[in-house]
């Protein structure tokens, strides 16, 4: 051992040697001497983040794959951020028309897989043990497996979907109108204390504590649709997932489903409750026959709530910003509403009949997409795709999906003027396709779509109906804003909803 350690030793002593000896040693040194703190901070890494690329490179090359093209002119340190943060759009389609349907960039000092045209579609139809979502984006971005346990995760991956097909398909919502229609009504009585003119400064909050008020009694039952403490623990989901769990316990709802079912059982009848989202988690079987705890059936709802209440809030401001920003889309719809439904009830029959708002709404789920989503971690050694590229384990790949929905082009109708709810033609607002893939693709197409854009379609109309909304600022608000470029968010800007007479 101490042989080995001289012989080493000598080795590093002999590489030293022979660094000071070279005419780089004599400018480094002098580099060095002259440089700030900051300034060497700022050259070790971009040394320390070149060097890991490099190692990156040659073990992807060592492994023999035949990797994507990867796009060139990046940043030390930054990599590609700076074009995406500067212009994304033209960035991304610059990107696509060079290189293709697949390419890595590096954002960051992470290299990373953009999938784009029929790369995209086969990356977002992809089998979970393949390309994991879940580990590419619930894990990795949003760190939800610091606050939801493994069991919740497999209840949302394994039973939620045909849970949800089951519950809340297109035929069973069309039961749950009038119970919607009551929630989104008390809940707007309750929001806006029943002021003639109440302004908010925070939309985006009081628009999902209003699609909480008429999604509980949807998705969890009677029992609780006026309960304030279960409405706002939907609402307010991402801010204390423990205690809501506990305040969602507190509530024997589950409790007592299930006294109800062992009684009926014993007396052979059916049990007659209601058929929703927790009724189908509870009856709900796992593979080895056994069912899921109450406290497992709580936090799984609520991972329902975070789901279901958010992601349909989201889309809701979409659509109302879009309207206030295009007062023109305003009129036409308010139009229709007076054509078809007057000053009647909202009807089942007359959304149906409400091709315009329909092709809103679709519009608008198009228009509201990340423009790289869907960070999906490789699962396997490899990942070969159908035209012969392949991305080693670990890697993220990312689906552009706005360009999807707009034909292969970000810049198509990127601007509010050229937003066109007319484009959509005959096609519905639940369809997916190669130009609208908002609710994915495949065997992961979003079951609970029918729901969202049921509720969607029955806050608007209500929302018209029953005031007149404006910005604070009296300005034409931006619909669709996107976080570093590539994250899509609404519009923030306080608003003022003033009762009709």
């Amino acid at each position: 051992m101490e042989q080995y350690l001289v012989s080493a030793t000598t080795s590093i002593g002999k590489a030293v040697n022979l660094f000071q000896n070279t005419d780089f040693y004599s400018k480094a040194l002098e580099l060095y001497s002259r440089s700030s703190r900051n300034e060497l901070l700022l050259i070790g890494g971009a040394t320390f983040f070149t060097f890991y690329n490099l190692v990156d490179y040659i073990k992807t090359r060592r492994e023999k794959l035949n990797l994507p093209p990867r796009v060139g002119y990046a940043f030390p340190l930054l990599g590609h951020l700076p074009y995406i943060f500067y212009d994304s759009d033209r960035f991304l389609d610059w990107c696509s028309e060079k290189y293709g349907d697949i390419y890595d960039l590096n954002l960051g000092g992470s290299i990373t897989t953009i999938a784009t045209g029929r790369s995209a579609e086969e990356a977002l139809k992809a089998p979970t043990d393949e390309l994991s979502l879940k580990e590419g984006v619930l894990e990795d971005v949003l760190f939800m497996h610091y606050v939801i346990d493994p069991t919740t995760f497999e209840i949302g991956f394994e039973a939620n979907p045909p849970v949800a097909k089951e519950v809340i398909s297109p035929q069973k919502i069309l039961t749950l109108t009038d119970r919607i229609i009551r929630g989104l009504n008390r809940g707007l009585d309750i929001l806006t204390e029943d002021q003639d003119i109440y302004h908010t400064k925070n939309p985006n909050l009081f628009l999902q504590r209003w699609v909480a008020y008429m999604s509980v009694g949807s998705l969890v039952g009677e029992e609780v649709e006026t309960n304030p403490v279960v409405i706002k623990s939907f609402a307010d989901f991402t801010s204390d997932v423990t205690n809501n769990v506990g305040i969602f316990l507190s509530t024997p709802v589950v409790r007592q489903r299930r006294e109800k079912m062992r009684q009926a059982e014993a007396v052979g009848v059916p049990h007659g409750l209601d058929s929703n989202f927790l009724q189908g988690l509870i009856e709900y079987k796992k593979p080895d026959g056994s069912s899921y705890t109450d406290e497992e059936v709580a936090q799984s709802v609520l991972l329902i709530a975070f789901a279901s209440v958010h992601t349909t809030s989201m889309n809701l401001s979409f659509s109302l910003y879009w309207l206030l920003a295009r007062p023109d889309l305003r009129e036409e719809l308010e139009k229709e509403m007076q054509e078809v439904l007057g000053d009647g009830p909202i009807t089942n029959e007359g959304l149906t009949q409400m091709k315009f708002l329909d092709q809103f709404i679709r519009e608008v789920l198009r228009q509201g997409v990340d423009k790289m989503a869907n960070a999906k971690a490789v699962m396997k050694d490899v990942y070969t795709f159908a035209n012969g590229y392949q991305v080693p384990k670990g890697r993220r790949v990312q689906s552009t999906n706005r360009q999807l929905n707009f034909n292969g082009l970000n810049a198509n109708r990127s601007t509010v003027e050229e937003m066109d709810p007319r484009m959509s033609g005959n096609k519905t607002s639940t369809a997916p396709g190669r130009d609208f893939v908002t609710f994915g693709l495949g065997k992961h197409l979003c079951p609970g779509r029918f729901f969202a854009v049921h509720e969607i379609k029955m806050s608007l109309i209500t929302l018209l109906r029953r005031f007149d909304v404006a910005t604070a600022s009296g300005k034409l608000p931006t619909p669709n804003r996107y976080l570093g470029g590539m994250i899509a968010q609404t519009s923030d800007d306080p608003l003022v909803f003033t009762k009709k007479k």
